[in-house]
């Protein structure tokens, strides 16, 4: 009788440190409970396009967001569903601040500011100068093989560049990935852009280190819209830039 009694106060103990775990974040999900140190250590961390990133608000962040962890005044919580998997985050920051997300300097650029120009070779061998492409709208994604956001979103950008298949707009999608991965890649995984593999030195000229990347130049070679990370609404976020692009 002891030891059933010890039991139930036990179960009762846990379901309240559960409930005010849950209610101290009332925007997670009530399936999922958060992490401790301990099942931290024991857990595979994989921060896939499906976990939601919040600040202490219940704010539902980008994935830039994840910038965050590894700034030392924030410390991330993670929330598991019952099967161990990781479905949220919520960055708490140590002080009283409110959580402020500056935005990534990658994503700013000059209104009227010029591409940079670039010579690649596309998987079928076929040259493309960006500066020889004045008159057309150019969409450019930066990706690589093992990016998940990157890989969630290319249906979308299927779908994008169909669309525009008899406009007067250039797909390419610029990747560091030699061009025998990007081969055995495309194998399961179909994107229709034009694909310059091996494009490691146009990625550093651009300055790209968020995964995926787009960016819109307009028919006089400007940019004129960036993207940085992955987005739900990418199709229509581009779709927007270029239609405004192709009137101008």
């Amino acid at each position: 009788m002891k030891k059933t009694g010890c039991l139930f106060l036990l179960v009762c103990l846990l379901q309240c440190t559960f409930g005010i775990a849950q209610n101290k974040y009332p925007f997670i999900p009530s399936n999922q409970y958060p992490l401790n140190e301990t099942q931290m250590a024991s857990t595979q961390i994989n921060i896939t396009p499906d976990v939601l990133l919040f600040n202490e608000q219940g704010k539902l962040l980008t994935m830039e967001s994840l910038s965050l962890m590894t700034n030392t005044d924030y410390k991330p919580v993670f929330f598991a569903n019952d099967k161990g998997k990781v479905k949220s985050l919520v960055f708490v920051k140590k002080s009283n601040q409110p959580i402020l997300i500056e935005q990534n300097i990658e994503a700013a650029f000059t209104p009227g500011e010029k591409a940079i120009d670039f010579i690649a070779k596309d998987l079928k061998g076929k040259n493309y100068k960006l500066s020889n492409l004045k008159g057309k709208v150019v969409v450019l994604n930066f990706w690589f093989t093992k990016c998940g956001p990157c890989i969630t979103e290319m249906p979308q950008l299927n779908t994008l560049a169909a669309n525009f298949k008899n406009k007067n707009v250039v797909f390419l999608a610029l990747t560091f990935n030699k061009k025998s991965v990007v081969n055995a890649f495309l194998e399961s995984n179909p994107f229709q852009y034009n694909i310059l593999a091996d494009a490691n030195d146009i990625i550093k000229m651009y300055g790209v280190n968020s995964y995926p990347t787009s960016i819109v130049i307009n028919k006089k070679g400007e940019i004129v819209h960036k993207e940085l990370g992955y987005r739900t609404n990418i199709k229509e976020v581009l779709a927007t830039s270029i239609n405004a692009s192709l009137l101008n």
